[in-house]
């Protein structure tokens, strides 16, 4: 880019597949027309998508990151969640950390998102509270104080703890095995919401068949945005995940297995 000096303004959101949408996954906005909606089915899980997202953010290497959230959104985000005043504007050099400070503020482990994570481990930023310096016009404030003053510990965003990752997931995250959406023909109500929704040039899903009859997938062009669409359908579970569901019921293994991660301060 031609230019002294590259600004980010992004807007406080909630992401289905990576948690939240501040800082670091702004720059995605920087990925124009057909490229940017193959990005979805390259990177279909929320490991490999943040992995992208880091190394994006390096490349364009943005001087100055600013969340705006004064009225962010929560929920069913990115495309089709619930405004809620949060009534603050995050200012950093560091996508990580002004993330990181996102998540504070909505009661959420910032070692759940994905791109923290990543982020630190490739040298973007950080995540360790004991790295951050919050300052307000009053002067510096803790974390503690930052979610007194300013949190919403009500704020709608998944706060799921992460599922341990085995051989499967490693299918998944290759790209070998995909989830996909399909419609349920005895419910669909040909509303068409489904089809507005695409965000797809030429839509992924089509009254292929006229009104009368359900929509219709095309899914060389289906990126995958079903939580975000608004869409009455289904998911199909993924060969991967009934693979994982057989081996629950042959060793007894419990389904919600999972891993807290949360490494030391440094």
């Amino acid at each position: 880019l031609d230019c002294d000096a590259l600004i980010s303004v992004s807007k406080m959101k909630t992401h289905a597949l990576e948690r939240i949408t501040g800082a670091v996954k702004n720059q995605y906005g920087c990925i124009s027309g057909v490229y940017k909606k193959l990005g979805h089915t390259q990177y279909p899980n929320a490991e490999s998508f943040a992995h992208m997202l880091i190394e994006l953010n390096q490349k364009v290497a943005p001087r100055l990151y600013i969340c705006d959230g004064i009225v962010a959104m929560e929920g069913n985000g990115p495309t089709s969640g619930d405004p809620v005043s949060m009534g603050v504007l995050l200012m950093s050099t560091d996508p990580i950390a002004l993330d990181t400070v996102f998540c504070h503020l909505v009661n959420l482990d910032p070692s759940y998102v994905p791109t923290n994570l990543y982020g630190e481990t490739l040298g973007l930023g950080t995540w360790h509270d004991d790295r951050i310096e919050i300052v307000t016009a009053d002067g510096t404030i803790s974390e503690k104080e930052l979610k007194r003053k300013y949190g919403n510990p009500n704020f709608n965003v998944d706060r799921r703890k992460a599922r341990k990752k085995g051989a499967l997931d490693l299918l998944e995250i290759l790209g070998v095995f995909q989830s996909r959406p399909y419609i349920i023909e005895e419910k669909c109500k040909k509303c068409g919401v489904c089809v507005e929704s695409c965000p797809v040039e030429g839509k992924a899903v089509r009254f292929d068949n006229g009104r009368r009859n359900p929509p219709v997938y095309d899914y060389k062009k289906c990126i995958r945005c079903l939580p975000a669409s608004g869409n009455p359908g289904k998911e199909t579970p993924s060969a991967v995940g009934k693979i994982r569901e057989l081996s629950y019921k042959v060793t007894g293994k419990a389904k919600r297995e999972v891993l807290y991660l949360k490494p030391d301060k440094i």
